[in-house]
């Protein structure tokens, strides 16, 4: 159980780390807002947040 919630966290924090640096501030915001938007259960939060961060995403 313990280990598990480890793995989670050491995920969640990696995740963020690499969207923090490969996308910026932008991209911190749109993670911010989809994960505002799960947690909450905010269609119009997370869409955004999904959108912002498929917009980074796809740019060349």
């Amino acid at each position: 159980m313990v280990t598990s919630t480890l793995v989670v966290a050491v995920l969640a924090i990696v995740v963020e780390r690499v969207v923090e640096t490969r996308f910026g501030l932008a991209g911190v915001i749109g993670l911010l807002l989809l994960r505002t938007g799960i947690r909450h259960r905010n269609a119009t939060c997370g869409c955004v947040g999904a959108t912002v961060l498929l917009m980074l995403v796809l740019d060349p």
